[in-house]
């Protein structure tokens, strides 16, 4: 690759101009590992092929030798533009108008990965690549979509590998003010049931001879959604249960449906898990249907993600002190668990994991973009955690 630039603001560019929709790589992962080499790091690619996904290629790059290991993961594929006659650029572009730098995973997460290449570059210049200690990138293609060929089988790998680390930052955009005043701690499960239930068919005049299906799941989708979960703890939002699709598939206004489903998505907290979710929703199918003998129910589950905490500790509290010394702020970030899944889930059971990355604010949305001045405050934040995790302390 020629013409490197180590400028967060170019680098992002670079990386948003690649339409790495997943799985297509589209060259993203190439512009990361061009940048690491140029800088000393020893790169892998680790492409991952499973029969019940996609393939799809990652990275893992290292440098330093013996010392504290700080890890940073990101992840290089975003979601798909949708109707890009919406967009007020193209989406691959990666437009600059004014303070705003536009284009589909500015946002999530292309530029918090080019802020801490960035930092790294400038941390390296400045005490070069004896520091007594170890950076690593743990890069995926696979973290919008299904990420089954991505970070969980990276970390796999580093453990095969004996590859260990201290602590680790996830580069997601978790900041909702100004960059730097929100830490993601930990993260909500996420479970999903797909309900089917089989009735017997018949004319809406005759309804005694027949067993409406449609009656009976909206039963129990009332049943399952009239009583809260949960309110919720000192860590975590109350769990949400969300009814995302209920289809019948009718088209007879005089007919009564045999097959009625629906989909149900549930965002939890750590006062549940999926087993007594699973639990929770067989009871409430017995309720409603053990006692019938013209209608039955079955569901399948995709249960993506348990939910975590990491707990306040040192990685925390270096972030915290970090975010304070370069922004000159000194109100304490908030330490929060909401928001969707993110690859955190994967680390955690390998090393101390928090997100810190740009505002959210546009992620997913037509002409989604990030502000050339957060780009510049996050690289700047992300120069002083790595100062303050070998140098100072």
């Amino acid at each position: 690759m020629n013409n490197l630039n180590f400028d967060p603001i170019s680098l992002t560019q670079a990386l948003v101009k690649c339409p790495s929709v997943t799985p297509k790589d589209e060259g993203a992962l190439d512009v990361v590992q061009e940048h690491l080499i140029h800088l000393g790091f020893q790169c892998t690619r680790l492409p991952f092929t499973d029969e019940k996904s996609y393939d799809v290629d990652n990275l893992f790059a290292t440098i330093g030798s013996n010392g504290k290991h700080l890890a940073f993961a990101g992840h290089t594929d975003v979601v798909p533009p949708g109707n890009e006659h919406s967009w007020k650029y193209p989406p691959f572009s990666a437009k600059i108008d004014g303070d705003k730098l536009y284009g589909r995973g500015s946002e999530d997460m292309k530029s918090n990965i080019a802020c801490f290449i960035s930092a790294t570059n400038d941390f390296l210049n400045k005490n070069g690549k004896n520091f007594n200690g170890k950076i690593s990138f743990i890069i995926t293609g696979d973290e919008e979509n299904e990420a089954i060929n991505g970070t969980q089988k990276i970390m796999k790998w580093t453990k095969k590998n004996n590859i260990i680390f201290d602590q680790c930052i996830v580069g997601e955009p978790t900041s909702n003010n100004f960059v730097g005043d929100k830490i993601k701690i930990g993260r909500r499960g996420s479970i999903t049931f797909f309900i089917s239930v089989k009735g017997i068919q018949g004319h809406t005049a005759n309804s005694h001879r027949a067993e409406n299906a449609a009656h009976h799941l909206t039963k129990l989708l009332s049943n399952i959604i009239s009583k809260p979960l949960d309110n919720g703890n000192e860590n975590f939002l109350p769990s949400s249960i969300q009814i995302a699709t209920i289809d019948i598939n009718n088209t007879a206004q005089n007919v009564i449906p045999e097959l009625a489903k629906a989909t149900v998505n549930i965002r939890f907290n750590d006062m549940h898990s999926s087993k007594s979710l699973i639990k929770w929703m067989s009871n409430h199918v017995s309720k409603v249907f053990d006692k019938l003998d013209k209608a039955s129910c079955k569901f399948t589950i995709q249960a993506n993600a348990e939910s975590f905490i990491t707990k306040k500790g040192y990685l925390t509290e270096l972030m915290t002190k970090s975010i304070s010394e370069s922004t000159k702020i000194n109100k304490h970030p908030e330490f929060a668990t909401d928001g969707g899944t993110s690859d955190a889930r994967f680390i955690k059971d390998y090393t101390e994991v928090a997100e810190l990355g740009i505002r959210n604010q546009t992620l997913h949305k037509v002409d989604e973009f990030v502000f050339l001045s957060d780009i510049k405050k996050l690289k700047d934040i992300y120069l002083r955690i790595i100062e303050n995790f070998f140098i100072k302390n």
